[in-house]
């Protein structure tokens, strides 16, 4: 257990040097918002074009693994909504915690996927990614609709659904993965020089990443939200990586893509959930400490998860 924390521990130092330097360094909102816009728009997209254009996408094990990491966060997403029927809350509140509980961070999936297992896990990370960030934003807006539509029928909630669809359907890392998934099929080979340029992209991205959620972290939380945020806690850092370590047990999938499905399902909140959460009228303070306690649980609870479960 030690070994995985202090594997772990790295990408939490570098996520919370992110921190420090945007409050005490560079507190341009400015410089930040560049940092951003590189990583999204060509660090982590030359990530997924690169593992995804070269892995196995033939594997059956990466089939059932996606498969059943779908099953899993759909298990605990349907548990979700029941919880919230027999004990309503604001339906704000609700999808802020419906996303705190299915959504994960890429930075971090990737950073965590490499410092265990090497570049072999980075392959499998990307394929992952490829298709969990669809899904998980699928049901993100599905869950918006459903309980904040009825509050949000004027023109700007229907502006703000219309733009989030455009937005999602131009995402450079759903472009960049579909085009590494037809590189792939297409059996195209990548010229060494190319190739180089991509893997050095790739190692750039990581250690930006992490900075760049570490800089959108907001340390001062709202003490009425401490039972949301515990429950949302405890649903996406230990009972989805239980649902997960049980569906994926009895889908007879190999050590390293189990350990690395598993890895997934214990990761934080995504930062990208405060910015959805804004867009589509849910409750974004909530939704922003819902995120930096996640992640900063993070550190602790992947080591003991990763430890005993994978």
């Amino acid at each position: 257990m030690t070994e995985i924390f202090f594997s772990i521990l790295p990408i939490f130092l570098i996520t919370m040097l992110g921190a420090a330097i945007r409050r005490y360094w560079l507190t341009s909102d400015e410089f930040w918002r560049g940092l951003e816009k590189l990583s999204y728009f060509l660090l982590f997209p030359a990530v997924l074009f690169n593992y995804i254009s070269t892995a196995d996408l033939g594997s059956g094990a990466l089939v059932k693994l996606v498969f059943g990491l779908i099953i899993s966060t759909l298990i605990v997403a349907s548990g979700l909504v029941l919880y919230q029927k027999k004990k309503p809350i604001a339906v704000s509140e609700f999808t802020s915690v419906f996303q705190g509980s299915v959504r994960y961070n890429s930075y971090i999936f990737f950073a965590s996927g490499s410092a265990l297992y090497g570049e072999a896990g980075l392959a499998i990370v990307a394929v992952i990614s490829a298709y969990m960030i669809v899904f998980t934003n699928v049901i993100s807006v599905l869950a918006f609709n459903t309980y904040i539509k009825s509050e949000h029928i004027d023109d700007y909630g229907l502006k703000a659904i219309t733009t989030f669809i455009k937005k999602f359907t131009t995402n450079p890392l759903i472009i960049s993965s579909l085009a590494g998934f037809v590189f792939n099929y297409a059996g195209f080979e990548m010229n060494i020089g190319v190739k180089k340029t991509l893997h050095t992209l790739s190692d750039s991205a990581l250690a930006m990443g992490l900075m760049n959620v570490g800089s959108g972290l907001k340390f001062t939380i709202n003490s009425l939200y401490i039972n949301r945020m515990a429950f949302t806690g405890i649903t996406k850092l230990c009972i989805l990586p239980a649902v997960t370590t049980l569906v994926l047990s009895f889908s007879s999938i190999e050590e390293t893509h189990k350990a690395i499905g598993i890895l997934y399902s214990g990761l934080p909140c995504a930062s990208t959930a405060y910015i959805l959460s804004k867009q589509l009228g849910g409750d974004a303070d909530l939704m922003a400490s819902i995120i930096t306690v996640t992640t900063a649980l993070s550190v602790f609870s992947l080591s003991i998860i990763m430890y005993l479960m994978a």
